[in-house]
């Protein structure tokens, strides 16, 4: 929600941002934020990363972070509910893959690499959710080949078409 910076003054603003345990680590001051109000629909507003509370909220799993926001022409007013586009950065490279592409059993998560026309199981790690895809961490290189359906039944070492 956005708030006066300032007792009775609108020109600055503050709002506040639930940031989920999975992002905070790639949460960076200075940086711009962007976000929509529902008053201004297709028009995008920006706030700077100005405060990072750096302890977590036990029940939601999230930080609250504030961004400072100029509000010279008062056209956004204290109390709008912003959706807020948050940039999302990982202090580790990542691939995005198709969430059918990751296999999860009892033991492990991994995708299947082709090689040649051999399968490879490589562990990985997920991260945050991009529209249809998942970030994954792991000895993933770009260019590596995985499959688009995985399964546990698709053997390490079996033969791939």
């Amino acid at each position: 929600m956005l708030r006066a910076a300032q007792r009775g003054r609108a020109s600055r603003l503050r709002l506040v941002v639930s940031v989920p345990e999975v992002n905070v680590g790639g949460i960076v001051r200075g940086a711009r934020v962007s976000f929509t109000v529902p008053a201004y629909p297709g028009e995008t507003f920006t706030g700077t990363i100005a405060r990072i509370s750096h302890s977590m909220d036990e029940k939601t799993r999230s930080m609250a972070v504030e961004l400072d926001v100029s509000n010279a022409n008062s056209r956004l007013a204290p109390g709008m509910y912003p959706a807020v586009t948050w940039p999302v950065r990982s202090p580790k490279p990542s691939l995005l893959a198709p969430a059918s592409s990751i296999v999860t059993t009892t033991e492990r998560m991994f995708v299947i690499r082709v090689r040649g026309d051999k399968a490879e199981w490589v562990n990985v790690s997920k991260g945050a959710q991009v529209g249809d895809l998942v970030s994954i961490v792991g000895a993933l290189q770009p260019g590596d080949t995985i499959l688009k359906r995985a399964s546990d039944e698709i053997r390490d070492g079996s033969v791939v078409k």
